[in-house]
């Protein structure tokens, strides 16, 4: 009896989400979903309005402008092997893990400021600003690494 109210229960629970997520549009036969547009409105308007508060002419603008990313997943789905589907989802995670990490101009500025000491012709090294956004990422990317390499147990045979 419980295990009938529990496969229930979630059906129901799964029913709710999948029809709670209307299409509001398609692309080759692609379901657009309402999430999708909500999600990119919020984005676009810092979450000052929601989907529902556009007008017809605004809907299918976002519409269309959602329906390239489904044309591009049904492409990679289709022409990407899976040693490229790896890669690709691998490159995605490590954005958005590098996405959460803060990284401070000092901090940025304390590594620059190794690299220009150990250079041996400083006037080569190009100024702070030219390089600060790029040495942030490459710290963003050492963090998200070592925060994995941490917890990883490695074996060389």
């Amino acid at each position: 009896m419980k295990k009938i109210l529990l496969v229930t229960s979630i059906s129901a629970l799964l029913a709710t989400s999948i029809f709670a997520d209307s299409v509001i549009g398609t692309v080759d036969g692609m379901p657009i979903y309402k999430s999708e547009a909500e999600n990119a409105v919020k984005v676009l308007t810092k979450g000052k309005t929601t989907y529902d508060k556009l007008k017809p002419e605004e809907k299918k603008q976002l519409v269309t402008m959602l329906a390239p990313g489904k044309l591009v997943e049904k492409a990679a789905k289709k022409e990407l092997n899976e040693k490229e589907k790896n890669a690709a989802m691998s490159a995605m995670w490590m954005q958005k893990k590098m996405a959460a990490v803060n990284v401070s101009d000092s901090e940025a500025k304390t590594v620059y400021d190794k690299i220009k000491s150990a250079s041996k012709d400083k006037s080569k090294v190009p100024a702070f600003d030219k390089v600060k956004e790029t040495i942030k990422m490459q710290i963003k990317q050492d963090k998200v690494v070592k925060s994995l390499m941490s917890g990883a147990k490695i074996v060389a045979k």
